[in-house]
């Protein structure tokens, strides 16, 4: 059995038992692994890509993956902070999935990739909260 049919199976058992995973059930995967993987809504549209990670330190937990969104090779694109609790990873599709609209992801809070929001400034991080539905707001402690 292939690593990544493992891990697919221990997700799923993890899953199936609906309780949370002891340390011998959970896995790791790299941010490369992750990274560039596309991100698709509960209706199977595209909605992007994930870009970068933005991780908390010291404690190195996942805050946001940064997701671009539109454009044409990368003219026009807009990147968006997508909190981490937000988004699921389907291991079987090699995919995210973020239960957003097409319609509310346009008008989701989004930045350029040259002017990036303080990410450390609690109302940007309460407006992505509230936006997303993450309860992210205070993860940052």
């Amino acid at each position: 059995m292939n690593e990544l049919a493992l891990e697919t199976k221990q997700l799923r058992a993890v899953i199936d038992k609906k309780e949370a995973p002891t340390p011998n059930e959970l896995f790791q995967l790299s941010s490369s692994t992750l990274c560039h993987n596309h991100v698709y809504n509960h209706k199977d549209e595209k909605l992007g890509k994930v870009q970068e990670f933005v991780i908390a330190l010291p404690h190195g937990g996942v805050l946001y993956a940064i997701m671009s969104s539109g454009g044409f090779l990368g003219i026009g694109e807009k990147l968006l902070a997508i909190p981490w609790q937000a988004l699921t990873l389907d291991r079987e599709r090699k995919c995210f999935v973020l239960p957003l609209s097409l319609e509310r992801l346009q008008r989701a809070p989004s930045f350029e990739h040259n002017d990036w929001p303080d990410m450390s400034d609690p109302e940007w991080r309460q407006e992505l909260s509230e936006y997303f539905g993450s309860g992210h707001s205070d993860q940052t402690n």
